[in-house]
């Protein structure tokens, strides 16, 4: 995670604001009072290559997002289960 300015955000995605922007509406980026945020830089630009190369709409983005997140979630357990048992032997 990443601390990031709006413009900083911008200037990630090759100054296309109006993603930025989309993504804050969405609420995939949560900019506090000072117009920073702390960000996932990956899933910007994993939204960034959703929306602009391969046109997908922002529900799909959305579900992809969050399919994502749970993946890496489902992932993390399963490699701490494992050390887990590995541990026991």
């Amino acid at each position: 995670m990443t601390r990031s300015t709006y413009q900083d955000l911008v200037a990630l995605v090759d100054g296309d604001a109006e993603l930025v922007t989309r993504l804050v509406e969405e609420g995939i980026i949560v900019l506090g009072a000072d117009d920073c945020a702390v960000v996932d830089v990956e899933v910007v630009l994993v939204a960034r290559t959703l929306w602009r190369d391969l046109a997908i709409d922002w529900p799909g983005i959305d579900v992809i997002l969050r399919m994502r997140g749970e993946l890496a979630a489902a992932r993390k357990r399963i490699a701490e289960l494992e050390q887990a048992l590995a541990a026991r032997a």
